[in-house]
């Protein structure tokens, strides 16, 4: 199984330190890959990196959990799992969160059981998408083979031929 790798945003240390600690994450399937102190910093680590999950406070100085989501979302630089922690019990910011896909929308403080419930479903989805990733690979093996063996039989037509050459693993010079 493929581990999580996890970003935490909040402007507070005690609480980036309070969900490193709160669960074992490795034990959940997860890697803190990085903490972040605003959405900027998030912003530009996930330029230059993957996550498949962030976990980010809604206020923040420089850039807010919300505008990180709708960046990362508009930009198509992420589309990792998303969950936003507030003190906020706001219909509005809720609201606006779900407009981008986030999956979560936590009000602090985060029980043990609730980031438990968040990582499951995470962890749930991202193997649903690995399953559906090596059946699309499967499926496209099996489609070049069934081109392949045509051809070689005689059975010439231009979309195969042409479908073959596309998809056939051979760098040539």
């Amino acid at each position: 199984m493929t581990q999580l790798r996890v970003l935490l945003v909040d402007d507070e240390p005690i609480i980036r330190e309070g969900l490193s600690v709160l669960i074992d994450w490795e034990k959940e399937g997860c890697k803190i890959v990085k903490t972040a102190s605003n959405g900027k910093e998030a912003y530009d680590y996930l330029k230059e990196n993957e996550v498949d999950l962030i976990l980010a406070d809604i206020k923040m100085p420089v850039m807010t959990g919300l505008e990180l989501l709708e960046k990362i979302r508009t930009e198509d630089i992420s589309d990792a799992y998303f969950a936003i922690l507030s003190g906020y019990n706001d219909f509005v910011f809720a609201q606006k969160a779900i407009r981008y896909s986030c999956m979560e929308y936590m009000l602090k403080p985060i029980a043990k059981d609730q980031l438990l419930e968040l990582i499951g479903k995470a962890v749930e989805k991202k193997a649903s998408v690995v399953i559906e990733e090596e059946r699309q690979r499967t499926f496209q093996r099996s489609y070049l083979i069934q081109n392949l063996s045509a051809l070689i039989r005689g059975k010439w037509e231009p979309d195969v031929l042409e479908y073959v050459k596309m998809n056939l693993p051979f760098k040539g010079p």
